[in-house]
């Protein structure tokens, strides 16, 4: 059978300037191989309609982040118009979270959860509707109405899944690339989290466990990666959370000779307890890290349940600097801040010699503590602004300020005369108390010039953005959401 796996348009609302494979539909490709599969990356080619017309795929799926619902909404909408015999599936963090939003006339059915098991099962009772009621975890939609099957959530044994089809995505290879345009590539060595932060609904997506991969495992897909990838992103919610599984994995790399540039996430209380384990991974190729430091100060880790606190963050920084490992640092920027808070957020950056910070604002998402917690709250309700740049909730500063306010973060965090100056004074050994590491976290002159150009481009994007939404009445932007 014919079965084309669609990965959405880029949501313009979005500021990266990373663009990541889409390592789930190479995971639902191979649990199909005996198909004839295809994956469009429609954030690389969007002539879907040519697509269809030489293909012609007996069932479409496609995957959507809450951001991506209206787009998703959009292209199954599409692909019925121009054949209503093609099948329909969606599935992902949205579908999961909030299936009902997906009972629509083109749809036909909703896959919730990981659907590594579920699709194949699908694919094959396609032309037997009773078979395929006993598939766990999907909805089946039929004339406005859907069936929900029986919801199941076991821990699934990672080692025994197919490793991804990249195969299928080689022809977008060279176009996958992280923020400083290295070649990269994604592999996922965990599913799920033992915390629970309040932002985030990837342990709620596992029901709370936690399952990972063996490292012979990882060791064999590292092998199997195309030889032009530069850089490994292990996309874990949480990597280092077993540590003598890391230990183990960090010998084989070196037994293996694997020679590839690592970036994995980590929590500070882990980099603090297993200092040693990191410095290992350091001369195995680890350099980049991934950190939630979240916030400048506790009572905003309090209130996401974070169960770490400022000084265990400033130690962590403190050792990766020391063991010269790349940082990148993920604040969450709060609706209620005022103008004041920004100024402290930046202090914190910079007196923590931080390179790479990137600044999503808090946003409820579906599935999250959050989402229950602040539903009634929000200003802003179409999907489309659940981008992570625009606060849904309403802030304490006038938005035009607060939005001015973030693009100045940006502009100020990688500024040039910040980044001469840091140079100068470590050069002449000036202030060593203040400027007291040579690492900038991989930027360089004439990659902050690149990060520079997108930088402007990025509060251009912001400004612009905003502007859009002010030309709206809050009935053009908005639509009622269901819990």
């Amino acid at each position: 059978m014919k079965i084309l796996l669609i990965k959405p348009p880029l949501n313009p609302n979005l500021i990266t300037a990373s663009l990541y494979e889409p390592l789930e539909l190479e995971y639902l490709a191979a649990s199909v191989k005996g198909h004839d599969v295809r994956i469009m990356d429609m954030r690389i080619e969007q002539n879907l309609h040519k697509e269809l017309l030489n293909f012609k795929p007996k069932l479409v799926g496609i995957t959507a982040y809450t951001c991506d619902y209206n787009i998703a909404k959009q292209i199954l909408k599409e692909i019925k118009q121009f054949d209503n015999s093609i099948r329909t599936a969606v599935g992902g963090h949205h579908a999961t979270f909030l299936p009902n939003d997906f009972v629509l006339p083109f749809v036909d059915a909703i896959f919730l959860r990981y659907a590594d098991s579920t699709f194949p099962q699908y694919v094959n009772a396609f032309d037997d509707p009773k078979q395929m009621r006993n598939i766990p975890n999907i909805g089946i939609v039929d004339k406005g109405k859907v069936f929900f099957t029986k919801q199941e959530i076991t821990k699934p044994d990672l080692d025994i899944l197919p490793f991804p089809d990249r195969i299928l995505t080689s022809k977008y290879r060279h176009k996958y690339h992280d923020a400083v345009r290295n070649n990269l590539a994604l592999v996922m060595t965990s599913r799920g989290c033992p915390f629970r932060c309040n932002f985030c609904a990837c342990w709620k997506l596992m029901n709370g466990k936690y399952v990972t991969r063996t490292p012979e495992s990882i060791i064999l897909e590292l092998k199997s990666l195309p030889k032009e990838i530069d850089v490994v992103y292990f996309s874990d919610d949480n990597t280092f959370s077993d540590a003598r599984r890391m230990w183990e994995m960090s010998k084989l790399i070196k037994k293996n000779n694997i020679n590839k540039k690592f970036q994995m996430y980590a929590r500070t209380d882990s980099i603090i307890k297993h200092q040693d384990l990191f410095e290992n991974f350091k001369s195995v190729g680890l350099q980049f890290i991934t950190i939630g430091l979240e916030s400048f100060r506790d009572k905003d880790l309090d209130y996401y349940g974070k169960k770490t606190s400022i000084s265990t963050n400033n130690q962590a920084i403190q050792i990766l600097k020391k063991l010269d490992i790349h940082i990148l640092a993920h604040f969450i920027v709060r609706p209620e801040y005022m103008k004041e808070d920004f100024e402290q957020l930046f202090k914190y950056v910079k007196d923590n010699n931080l390179f790479r910070p990137a600044y999503p604002v808090l946003t409820p998402l579906p599935g999250t503590e959050l989402y229950e917690e602040k539903f009634s709250m929000f200003e802003i309700t179409n999907f489309d602004y659940f981008d992570f740049n625009h606060s849904v909730l309403p802030t304490k500063l006038d938005p035009k300020e607060f939005y001015l306010q973030l693009a100045n973060l940006y502009i100020k965090s990688y500024s040039v005369l910040r980044y001469v100056k840091h140079r100068i004074n470590r050069l002449f050994s000036l202030n060593k108390e203040k400027y007291f590491t040579d690492n900038t976290d991989g930027i360089t002159f004439i990659k902050l010039l690149f990060v520079l150009i997108f930088s402007r481009a990025t509060v251009k994007k912001l400004r612009k953005s905003y502007l859009d939404l002010t030309h709206f009445s809050k009935s053009d932007i908005n639509y009622n959401l269901k819990r």
